[in-house]
């Protein structure tokens, strides 16, 4: 480019580009030169074939003079290019604002929450996406976020008791709501604590008192060696180590020291990683796996990837054993009770609580106590203590000598 400038008249100047044309005669680039506050300044318009022309420049230096001389207005051009995109930051936060006070519940679900759910395990994405299709889009999904109140989320709750929904799923309902409105607030499209906190839940008694009996462990894990052995396996590190089935999917070979008879346990629900020991079942079970089960994985699907859900093998098994007649949900045998079994089988061995904790991994020692009932011996073994205290001095001292 040229580096000529071509004064063309007080104030104004250009200079042409070495080959670009605009029509017949080169393009040329306009500037304004003026003096603000005794200081010279140079300010650049633009080119000729982006509309700028002599004309246009005189109309633009006789504005900037005109603020000069009064005192009103922008009196240099990047005063008004600065005034300009600050007007123009102000509308797009308003138009941003406008949109946010009017995205409802289910926009926000489609575009935002659900989209940022894909690291859930599946069996928690399909149980969070039946809630909001059966129960939380009916009567949410149009209401704007701004405008959501715990009486929307009452209604919800109300729905789901007529309907007879069990007072977990009412909480886990409004566990939901609660995770959509944080992730709201950290995107700027709700203020607040949530609605939902205001809203109380059913009273019920939800935790799960069935658990196996010694003999009805044999007739579980016969059937299953018959049937699946794969869910066989399984269930041996469930009753004989306490592992939830998101960590026995999860377990690897490396994280098992079957010569020491532990595996560890990484990343687990309380979020501690923890030791289990190996009974002499799970020792040898272990041992044999180990001779045909290729990768990483110590329970790998029929694909090799990780398993999400336990065979479907297993919940006939259990429905043909023991779920005839349970009618009430706790005492139905699921995958999880061959945990609580182990939990309670240690209990009603004596073993302390605070060791049951640390062998379930529990992160709440509340979480624990739930057994506690399973051991009335050692109850009463301590208040045998206080017998002493309710003999005659006499006696007492009779038996000291």
């Amino acid at each position: 480019m040229a580096d000529k400038w071509v004064r063309v008249e007080k104030g104004i100047r250009y200079r042409e580009h070495p080959t670009r044309k605009h029509g017949v005669q080169a393009d040329k680039y306009f500037v304004l030169r003026y003096t603000v506050d005794g200081k010279e300044r140079q300010e650049p318009l633009g080119w000729a074939s982006e509309g700028w022309s002599l004309g246009r420049a005189r109309i633009e230096l006789a504005k900037l003079r005109e603020a000069k001389r009064t005192g009103q207005g922008e009196r240099t051009l990047a005063e008004r290019r600065a005034k300009a995109e600050a007007e123009r930051q102000e509308q797009e936060a308003a138009k941003q604002e406008a949109e946010r006070a009017s995205m409802t519940l289910g926009q926000f679900w489609g575009e935002r929450y659900w989209p940022a759910q894909e690291h859930k395990a599946k069996g928690s994405k399909d149980a969070e996406r039946g809630l909001w299709n059966n129960w939380l889009a009916p009567a949410l999904a149009d209401k704007a976020l701004g405008q959501l109140s715990a009486f929307d989320i009452e209604r919800v709750k109300s729905a789901m008791l007529k309907a007879g929904r069990a007072a977990a799923s009412i909480k886990y309902a409004r566990a939901v709501v609660g995770q959509i409105w944080s992730l709201a607030v950290r995107d700027g499209f709700a203020f607040g604590p949530c609605p939902a906190k205001l809203v109380s839940l059913p009273k019920k008694d939800n935790r799960r008192q069935r658990y196996l009996s010694d003999e009805e462990s044999h007739s579980l894990l016969a059937e299953l060696r018959l049937r699946s052995p794969n869910s066989h396996d399984m269930a041996v590190m469930a009753l004989d180590c306490g592992l939830r089935f998101g960590e026995i999917a999860g377990l690897t070979w490396k994280d098992c020291d079957i010569e020491r008879g532990q595996v560890l346990i990484r990343d687990p629900k309380a979020g501690v990683n923890r030791l289990a020991f190996l009974t002499p079942r799970a020792h040898a079970m272990l041992l044999d796996r180990k001779q045909h089960v290729t990768g990483a994985l110590v329970f790998p699907s029929r694909t090799g990837e990780r398993m999400d859900r336990i065979s479907h093998v297993f919940r006939q098994i259990a429905d043909e054993l023991f779920n005839k007649d349970a009618d009430d949900s706790r005492q139905r045998v699921c995958f999880h009770t061959l945990r609580h079994t182990f939990a309670s089988w240690l209990v009603e061995a004596g073993t302390s609580l605070y060791a049951v904790k640390e062998l379930m991994g529990h992160a709440d020692f509340s979480m624990t106590q739930r057994y506690s009932h399973l051991s009335p011996e050692g109850l009463r073994a301590a208040i045998g203590v206080l017998e002493q205290h309710g003999l005659p001095q006499e006696k007492k001292l009779a038996e000291e000598g």
